[in-house]
C-alpha cells in the first residue's frame, strides 16, 4: 500500500500513499492549469509498474477494511511521516472520512498533503477536521484556476502551482512550486518561499523533503494571520 520515499521525498523516513491522477474520479478538484502540469500524470507514463500499484490502492481504499488495514500497515514498519497523495487525491468525502480516521488513531504519525479537494464543499469540510490535528500539515494547492477560498482554517497553509514567468501567486500565499521550465529563472525578492528542489540555487547537497522538512514539520505556535484568512465558523467534525 505505501511506498517508502522517492528521488525527490527522500529514501528513509518520508513514506507515501498514492492513487492514480489526472482524472475527476481521483482529482475530483482538478484543474486546467493542474492537468496540464501534473508531474504524477508525467510519471505514471512511463512507469507502468507504480500505475498498477496506484490502481490496486484505490481499489484498497473502496474496501470497508482500508482504515484498519492502513493503520496495521503503519505499525508494522513504525511509520512515522506519511506523504499522502504523491498522485491522485481525496476523491469523495467517504473517502477522506476515512483518512480522518486513520490520522486520528495515530498520533505518533506525521502526516501531510497537497489538496485541491477543498474546491469540493462536502470534502472541504472533511479536510478543515484534518487541519485540527496536531500531527498533521495541509496545504491547499492554489493556481490561476482556483482562485483563492474565501475559509481558510488557521493551520492550513496555501502552496501556488506557477504556471509561466508572469504568474506570480496572491497575497497569504505561503509556498511556490514552478513548472520545470521556469526552475532555472531568478525568483522575484519579496515573494514566499519556492520549493528547494524548484528555485534553481546550486547546492552541494541535494535537496529531499527529509532534509528540508518545510512542508511537514510541525508548525509554529505562532504566526503573523495571513491577508487572505477569514474567520471559519464553528463546525461539527465527523
Amino acid at each position: 500500500m505505501l511506498t517508502r520515499g522517492n528521488h525527490k521525498l527522500g529514501t528513509h523516513q518520508i513514506w507515501s500513499f498514492s492513487l492514480p491522477s489526472g482524472t475527476t474520479e481521483t482529482c475530483p478538484g482538478m484543474t486546467q492549469t493542474c492537468g496540464q502540469h501534473c508531474y504524477a500524470v508525467a510519471m505514471e507514463r512511463y512507469r507502468p509498474a507504480a500505475v498498477a500499484k496506484y490502481r490496486r490502492n484505490l481499489a484498497i481504499s473502496r474496501r470497508r477494511d482500508f482504515a484498519t488495514r492502513l493503520r496495521a500497515f503503519l505499525i508494522a514498519h513504525a511509520i512515522r511521516v506519511v506523504r499522502i497523495h504523491v498522485g491522485g487525491d481525496f476523491y469523495s468525502p467517504k473517502y477522506a472520512k476515512l483518512w480522518l480516521r486513520i490520522i486520528r488513531r495515530s498520533p505518533r504519525t506525521h502526516f501531510f498533503f497537497y489538496s485541491r479537494a477543498w474546491r469540493i464543499p462536502a470534502i472541504k469540510t472533511v479536510l478543515d477536521c484534518m487541519a485540527d490535528l496536531r500531527n498533521t500539515r495541509i496545504w491547499y494547492s492554489l493556481d490561476r484556476d482556483t482562485g483563492v477560498p474565501t475559509e481558510i482554517p488557521a493551520r492550513v497553509r496555501l502552496a501556488w502551482l506557477m504556471g509561466d514567468a508572469t504568474d506570480l501567486p496572491p497575497p497569504g500565499t505561503d509556498l511556490v512550486f514552478r513548472v520545470r521550465r521556469l526552475r532555472r529563472l531568478p525568483f522575484p525578492s519579496g515573494m514566499p518561499t519556492v520549493c528547494p528542489t524548484e528555485d534553481g540555487q546550486l547546492r552541494t547537497v541535494r535537496v529531499t523533503c527529509e532534509r528540508c522538512g518545510f512542508c511537514w514539520r510541525p508548525l509554529a505556535l505562532t504566526r503573523t494571520p495571513l491577508p487572505v484568512i477569514e474567520s471559519v465558523p464553528p463546525r461539527r467534525c465527523p
